[in-house]
Parts: C-alpha cells; structure tokens; sequence
C-alpha cells in the first residue's frame, strides 16, 4: 500500500549544512515580497541549522532559529519535520540522512555521492518509517530532470539519456574553447569564481558525473547502478590542439555521461570527453550549465538545459522539493526511486559500444611514425577515415590526429595499448568518440 501522508500548514525544516547552497536555500526561505518565490500556499519555516565551527556561521538574519554544531541533533528534534542534508560527503551524511528517515523526518539531498552509494537502503528505511526522501537537486542543478523522469516519462520506452552533468567540467572546457586557455589556466578561473573546489578530483575526473549517472540510471531504467559499472575518464588529458583540431573537423569536445540500452539486453554507462558537433546542442551549452538529451523509443528526442553548479540553482532544486512536501495533502507518496524495477540488464562493455573516434597523439619527430600507427590500426581492423597535422615549431613533441570510422571501442583501446608501447610517445594518446 502506498503511504499517504498529511500536509503541513507549516513545513518546519532542519538544516544541515550552511555553506554557499545552504546560505542561498535560507534566502530563499526567507526573502519577502517581489524578490520571494510564489508559494502562497505553504509556509516553509527554517528552525534549527547545523554547521561545523557553528559560531562562524551564525546569521542575524535567521530570527528563532537554534544552532548546532552536530546535525544529528537535527534528526530527533521535535520541532523539526524535514531535514535538507547539504554537509555533503558520504559516511556522516549517511549516518545522519538514516537516522533522520527512521525518525520519521522527511529528507531533502543534494548529495549524488550518498544516493549513489546508499541510495537503495535509503529508500527503503524512509518506506518503513511513513517518510519521504527527495533529491532533486542531486542531479543536473537546476535542471527539473528526475522529475521529468519519474513523472513525464513514465509511459515512454526510453533508448538512452546523455548529458553534461557536471557544470565545473563544462565551464573549463568552454573556456578552453572560447578563450584558448590551457587546462590549468582554466580550471584556476573556475576554482577563483566559485565553480571548482579547493580539490575538483570529482568533476574533472569524471566521478560526480558518475554518480549523478547512476541515479538517472535507476529512475529511468530500473536498474541498480554502482559506480564500478560505469567507465570514468577526466577532461586533464585535454590540450588546447584539440581544440584547433576540433575546430578543423567542425567539433570541440564535451564531458558526456551516457547510459545507453543495447540490444540483446544490456546497458552501457560512461562518463567521458566526447567531441561533439559544433552544431550540436551540447556545443550550445557553455559555462557552469548542465544539459540532458533523452531519447525516447516512442516520443522521439527530448533536450533539457540549465544551470548546473552553483548556489543558487541547487538551493531552487532543493526548494522544489521543500514545496512538493508540504503540499503532498492526501496524495499518495511516490519513492524517490520509483516502483519501476525492470528485468537486470547486463553491462555492456566496450565491445558493445560502436562509433567513429578521434584519436589525438603526441610524438617525437622522426620518420615512419605515421606509418607505424597505421599499421596497427589496420592490424585491429580499424579504418582510418582522416589525418591532420597542422604545422608546428616545436618538433621535438607535435601533435596530430587521426578520425577514425565506426568501430568497437574494444578495437580502438588494443590498438592503442599496442601504439602507446612504441618509443615515440611523448605522452598517451588521447581517444574521444564522435557523437552528433
């Protein structure tokens, strides 16, 4: 049976976190007249807030609020009916997101890591309890798509979702593509506005990508996803040739996740530098945004855009989920997960994932280079399909690249395994597939 819950006149929240998305979540909460959302029918009322050296971020503007220094005190306190869990993190999160739920006190996350990880069992505490677990602003910032998916999608027979699902990833390369900035030089403006962290391993090595695609992998295809089945790559490996390389073969390149059905019962997972048509979508989407293309068996192509990292556009997210709470009325409760458990698919590998590739490679100058590597690439029964080397004074270490046909990327890893064992490699070379 599914539960039905009451409405609250006066949802009173607890809030764990109070760092740049759980300051904005408070204005928000907070603000009065023109400047304050339209919801006029719920009253979401902050009253306890929960933060590491608490004394630091104490704010004069939250009136009637309590302070504490542990969130755990969130998750028993009886004038506290949903928790927003924004500490981030996964041990003292999970710790506190469980115990919340088996309290009976309904949680809002933005944590992609802790669903990813835990998300199942979470689920499954909050059921026992009556509670609800929600996590919109988990994915895609401020873009509604697990909504859309859990609800708009329900009927579709859905074939693949890609995606730019980390902001921080696409603001670098964007402005290693508009401004001709190196790796470093960009991942510093992101980290000085805001964007990138003190240590950004997750974004530009793929894993908050990763999470974020296991979830969408679970609403969308009923599946359970743990990190292990999803092939994770940076974007460190890029240089601003490929750009100009990119340019030339009218793409540039894009962090995509993808989780693909193959025929024959399977699901393909990635997270990767992909270059994409310059025409494209996802070559429209610059800065710190997200986009999602979901592709439809039944209803054709589907394209979402919008902000993807920063404050604001995840305290809007959790926001949403504050209001839907506070409205359920006597609606039934629907799991953050869904009811949709489809038959197990197989992971596919690499031997189920057919495209045209990019293949950039960096060498000492010397002869026959060119020929050796298309030796092997036709050893692996790889097609060459273009090479372009522009001109370059430093010989001592040049780039080019050659495009390949469509083929397995099973082919395309050993024959690079092979050319990355001969002794003109100056550094690995770099192989993106080439999506529309």
């Amino acid at each position: 049976m599914t539960a039905i819950r009451p409405s609250y006149p006066t949802l009173r929240i607890g809030l764990a976190g109070f760092g740049t998305v759980g300051q904005a979540l408070a204005q928000l909460l907070t603000a009065s007249g023109p400047s304050a959302p339209i919801h006029r029918d719920v009253e979401l009322r902050i009253t306890r807030v929960a933060n590491r050296n608490v004394e630091r971020k104490r704010a004069g503007w939250l009136p009637g609020v309590s302070w504490h220094e542990d969130p755990l005190a969130l998750a028993t306190a009886a004038d506290v009916d949903a928790v927003v869990e924004l500490i981030g993190g996964i041990e003292k999160a999970y710790e506190f997101v469980k115990l919340a739920l088996a309290n009976g006190k309904h949680v809002v996350t933005a944590n992609k890591a802790l669903l990813a990880a835990h998300g199942d069992e979470l689920q499954a505490v909050a059921a026992a309890s009556g509670a609800s677990l929600r996590a919109e602003a988990s994915v895609a910032g401020g873009i509604p798509l697990l909504r859309v998916l859990r609800e708009s999608f329900v009927s579709h027979r859905l074939t693949s979702i890609s995606g730019i699902l980390n902001g921080t990833s696409n603001f670098i390369l964007t402005e290693m593509e508009r401004e001709g900035r190196t790796y470093g030089e960009a991942l510093a403006d992101a980290q000085r506005l805001g964007y990138a962290e003190a240590d950004p391993t997750a974004d530009v090595g793929g894993t908050d990508a990763a999470c974020k695609l296991a979830i969408i992998a679970r609403i969308a295809f009923g599946q359970g996803v743990s990190l292990g089945d999803i092939r994770t790559g940076g974007i460190g490996q890029l240089r601003p040739w490929d750009f100009i390389y990119g340019r030339k073969l009218g793409r540039t390149p894009r962090q995509l996740g993808l989780v693909r059905q193959i025929p024959g019962d399977g699901l393909f997972l990635s997270v990767r530098t992909h270059m994409v048509q310059t025409d494209s979508l996802f070559a429209s989407v610059a800065g710190p945004s997200n986009a999602v293309l979901i592709q439809s068996q039944d209803g054709g192509d589907f394209f979402f855009a919008g902000a993807g990292a920063g404050g604001a556009a995840t305290a809007t997210a959790v926001y949403s989920d504050l209001i839907e709470l506070s409205r359920c009325g006597q609606r039934p409760e629907t799991p953050f997960f869904g009811t949709y458990e489809a038959a197990p698919l197989h992971r596919a590998t690499s031997k189920d994932f057919v495209a045209p590739f990019y293949l950039r490679f960096v060498v000492r100058d010397r002869p026959g280079i060119l020929a050796d590597i298309a030796r092997c690439l036709s050893d692996h029964h790889i097609n060459i399909d273009a090479v372009l080397q522009l001109p370059d004074q430093h010989k001592e270490a040049f780039p080019f690249v050659i495009t390949i046909e469509a083929v397995a990327e099973s082919q395309v890893e050993d024959a690079i395994r092979q050319i990355l064992a001969m002794d003109f490699n100056v550094e690995p070379p770099l192989s993106c597939p080439m999506t529309p």
